[in-house]
C-alpha cells in the first residue's frame, strides 16, 4: 500500500509539474490557441447566433437529416472551409479549481498506472519505465492522434501533446521504475 500511495503521489507531482511547465513557462501549446485580428467580430456573430455552450462542427445538418441529405452536404462542401468551435457564453477563469482538478486527474491516472504496475511480476526499472511510457503513448494515440485522424487536427497542435505525453509519462516512469525496483 505504501508503494501505491507514495508512488502515485510523487508520480502525480512529476506529471502535473511537467504539464504546468509545458503550458506556462515553456509555452509549448501556443499554436493550439491562435490569434486572429477578427476575434471580436467572430465572437459577436457566435454570441448572437449560438444559444448554448458546446462544441459545434460547421457545416453540419440539423438532427434527423437523411443519409441522402448528408451525402449532398458532403459533396456541396468538398474543398470548402469548415470549422470546429468550442463555444462558451461566459468566460470563467477560476484557475484554482482548474489546478486542483488537474492535479487530481494526474493523481488518479498515476494511481491507475501504479495499480497496473502492482500486477507486474517483474518490477525491474526498465519494465516499469517501459510500461509507464507505453501508457503515455497510448494516451497520445487514443486521444490526440484520433483527433488528427478524424478531425485533421494539425501536427503543430499535436507535437506539444506528444511531447507532453512522452516527457510527462517518461519522468513519471523514471520515478516509478526507481521506486518499484527498490527492495
Amino acid at each position: 500500500m505504501k508503494k501505491l500511495i507514495i508512488g502515485s503521489f510523487v508520480g502525480a507531482i512529476l506529471l502535473f509539474g511537467w504539464q504546468s511547465l509545458s503550458w506556462t513557462v515553456l509555452n509549448l501549446h501556443e499554436k493550439e490557441y491562435r490569434y486572429t485580428a477578427a476575434q471580436d467580430s467572430i465572437l459577436s456573430v457566435l454570441s448572437s447566433t449560438l444559444t448554448e455552450d458546446g462544441q459545434y462542427g460547421m457545416p453540419r445538418l440539423a438532427p434527423g437529416a437523411s443519409h441522402d441529405q448528408m451525402e449532398e452536404l458532403h459533396k456541396k462542401n468538398e474543398g470548402k472551409p469548415w470549422a470546429m468551435v468550442i463555444y462558451h457564453k461566459a468566460q470563467e477563469t477560476n484557475m484554482v479549481m482548474a489546478i486542483i482538478r488537474g492535479f487530481l486527474i494526474c493523481l488518479f491516472c498515476v494511481l491507475m498506472v501504479c495499480a497496473i504496475i502492482g500486477r507486474i511480476g517483474n518490477k525491474r526499472f526498465m519494465s516499469v519505465f517501459a510500461t509507464t511510457l507505453y501508457i503515455g503513448i497510448l494516451c497520445f494515440l487514443f486521444v490526440w492522434y484520433v483527433g488528427h485522424n478524424w478531425m485533421q487536427t494539425p501536427w503543430d497542435v499535436l507535437k506539444p501533446e506528444l511531447l507532453d505525453d512522452l516527457v510527462g509519462w517518461g519522468l513519471t516512469g523514471v520515478w516509478l521504475g526507481w521506486w518499484y525496483s527498490r527492495k
